[in-house]
């Protein structure tokens, strides 16, 4: 399961958002890449289904989350990290040197 969970922001794209937990809302699909298409079908996936569908997330995608409050509640603003800079999905990212 992918949408609706918690981790924790490990990058350095977002300032004052490493190490905060955020829940995730859907993976847009190749948001990395620079052929990427807001407006496809296939670019917002906010089902298991769908994500499925995608075969699953990348390294290429962009993560739809917003960051989660004392009591658990989540911001109304969301931000779009990158895949790899998620804690869930740092196994995605590639060694250096290759």
């Amino acid at each position: 399961m992918v949408i609706g969970i918690d981790t924790t922001y490990i990058g350095n794209e977002i300032p004052g958002l490493k190490g905060k937990k955020v829940r995730i809302f859907a993976v847009l699909h190749g948001g990395l890449r620079a052929d990427a298409d807001p407006d496809a079908d296939n670019y917002y996936a906010d089902t298991e289904e769908k994500l499925a569908r995608l075969g699953g997330v990348t390294a290429e995608d962009r993560i739809d989350a917003a960051s989660i409050r004392l009591g658990g509640t989540t911001s109304f603003v969301h931000v779009d990290p990158r895949a790899i800079d998620l804690e869930c999905f740092a196994h995605l990212q590639k060694p250096r040197g290759e």
